[in-house]
């Protein structure tokens, strides 16, 4: 009798273990939201430029409200995103001026699992990828890993991957570790290029919507001309984090 009721509280222990690992698997996707999404943004960026024997340091802190609204749902499901700058400044060396990207708006396509087939608008100051990724079409869960490669551009020539993983699930709150090194790609002649990254990022599954962003990149480029060597390197800091 023993025997059977310890057999009996395995088997339990097994089976509530085994449905609390199932209900870990979750599925990523972006969802419509009736009200406008304000995000806060912070960034600090330390700027060293180099010509042969002379250097100059820039410091730039910058922060922003950014408003993200759904403007429409498509017939297949994708959603009409703008996101716009509500207020913002940047600080330069010590001197303040009016955020560059003030009262300008980006409107564009997103598909639920992330991809953005096309955008239009009036700002090109705002990185669409600092606010939305691409998810897996497969549910996830803690360890699941997944690539995303964003082709060379004219505005931005070098290939990306940015390899993600999740690294916790506390209910509908999914932490991600995002990374990206990108090490001395030659982009043009006689100018390299490096880029590192890291995020982590934390979205909500139950809403659909990114919830924090924290990411640290270094970008150097080197350029060589006429036996002199001149580079750029930059270290940036940011956070963006929904306030409500």
């Amino acid at each position: 009798m023993v025997h059977r009721i310890f057999c009996y509280k395995l088997f339990l222990s097994l089976f509530l273990i085994s449905d609390l690992c199932a209900q870990e698997s979750i599925l990523l996707r972006y969802k419509p939201r009736l009200q406008e999404a304000v995000y806060a943004y912070y960034s600090n960026s330390q700027t060293l430029f180099t010509n042969d024997s002379y250097q100059k340091n820039v410091e730039s802190n910058s922060q922003a409200y950014l408003g993200l609204r759904t403007m429409k749902t498509l017939e297949n499901g994708h959603l009409v995103q703008r996101v716009g700058v509500h207020a913002g400044n940047v600080m330069m060396n010590g001197q303040v001026f009016a955020h560059p990207s003030l009262g300008k708006y980006l409107e564009y396509v997103l598909a639920p699992w992330g991809a953005i087939p096309k955008a239009i608008g009036n700002s090109m100051q705002f990185k669409v990828r600092d606010l939305e990724m691409s998810f897996p079409k497969e549910p996830v869960s803690v360890g699941s890993s997944w690539t995303v490669t964003v082709p060379a551009s004219i505005t931005f020539p070098v290939k990306t991957e940015i390899n993600y993983r999740v690294s916790s699930i506390l209910g509908g709150l999914v932490i991600l570790d995002a990374k990206l090194d990108i090490a001395e790609q030659k982009v043009v002649r006689n100018m390299n290029f490096t880029l590192k990254g890291s995020a982590q990022i934390i979205f909500n599954a139950d809403e659909g919507l990114m919830v924090r962003n924290e990411s640290n990149q270094f970008i150097e480029i080197k350029r060589a001309a006429s036996g002199l060597e001149r580079s750029t390197k930059m270290n940036v800091n940011s956070i963006l984090e929904l306030q409500f």
